[in-house]
């Protein structure tokens, strides 16, 4: 396969995932902000919201919300990464198939619509489901009508590597800013606050189906990082992310030393054997770091090992 093509698949996947993940953690961040409303301003999730995605709008901005939803100078607003996923789609017609094109050309024009964008600005909660959605649909015409081949192992790739880094930073920042056991008066803010957190990861029925209790810090940061069956955990991510690799690879006799399989078998190890005890006690917030950077290694072995742009 042509770098070229690779590359704009793994892009094409990459900058639609991380458009879902915007869009949840705005959703998130506004019915958050209406719950605190009579306690708090609201500005302390949107100031996660903005470390999470690694960004700063100008004073000029007209809100946070607006900057990271539609503003297609900022590198990380929800426009500017359906564009870029569209755009890289664009390029490489002929590789992927008309239902995938469809879906994602249905996407930004609907999320262009005039009238459908202008009655986000006051109620935004459909134009973020609208974002889901389209990704979800996307990613399940991926899954049902596209070859297996090495393209698609590519957008599996894109779409792990970067799930895995948001699931990360997301609870990384909100670890840092929100951990603590607290009196029983502080309960009902860090069950609201943890519950957030997995929601921003699409996790909270799920976590309810495990743990019939409630949200407690220790037992989301378990569930997040470790559980070994949940999609969005990092665990499994990163795992996927292996086998697509190794799909990519070869036969584990034919990949040598590829930096980014080795890379991805220590973190992946190491997951598979973490006490969650120890992590806290170590310092969680040392750990994801590591984590963190061992994603950034992966992607940027995975670009040079098949000179992805």
């Amino acid at each position: 396969m042509l770098s070229r093509v690779a590359d704009a698949l793994f892009w094409m996947s990459r900058y639609l995932e991380r458009a879902e993940q915007i869009a949840r953690l705005l959703d998130v961040s506004f019915h958050q902000e209406l719950d605190l409303y009579a306690l708090a301003s609201g500005e302390e999730e949107v100031n996660d919201v903005m470390e999470i995605l690694q960004t700063q709008l100008p004073a000029t901005a007209r809100s946070t919300h607006h900057g990271l939803t539609f503003d297609l100078d900022n590198p990380n607003s929800i426009m500017t990464c359906v564009n870029k996923a569209r755009n890289n789609a664009r390029g490489i017609r002929g590789t992927i198939n008309t239902a995938m094109w469809r879906e994602l050309n249905k996407l930004y024009w609907q999320l262009r619509d005039f009238d459908f964008s202008t009655r986000a600005l006051d109620s935004p909660h459909d134009f973020y489901g609208a974002v889901a959605e389209g990704s979800h649909l996307f990613q399940g015409v991926c899954e049902a009508t596209l070859v297996h081949d090495e393209g698609w192992h590519f957008i599996q790739l894109g779409k792990y590597v970067e799930r895995a880094e948001k699931t990360l930073r997301i609870l990384d920042v909100k670890h840092e800013r929100r951990y603590t056991n607290g009196s029983a008066a502080d309960l009902p803010m860090v069950h609201l606050h943890w519950a957030g957190v997995l929601k921003s990861c699409l996790a909270y029925e799920a976590y309810q189906r495990l743990y019939i209790s409630r949200v407690e810090p220790e037992r989301v940061i378990e569930f997040l990082l470790l559980h070994e069956q949940f999609p969005r955990s990092v665990r499994f991510s990163l795992e996927s992310g292996a086998h697509a690799l190794e799909a990519l690879e070869g036969r584990p006799a034919q990949r040598g030393d590829a930096r980014a399989d080795r890379i991805l078998g220590k973190v992946i190890s190491d997951l598979r054997f973490a006490e969650l005890d120890a992590l806290l006690a170590d310092g969680l917030h040392h750990y994801l770091q590591r984590l963190l950077e061992s994603c950034w290694q992966t992607s940027a072995a995975i670009h040079e090992q098949y000179a992805l742009g």
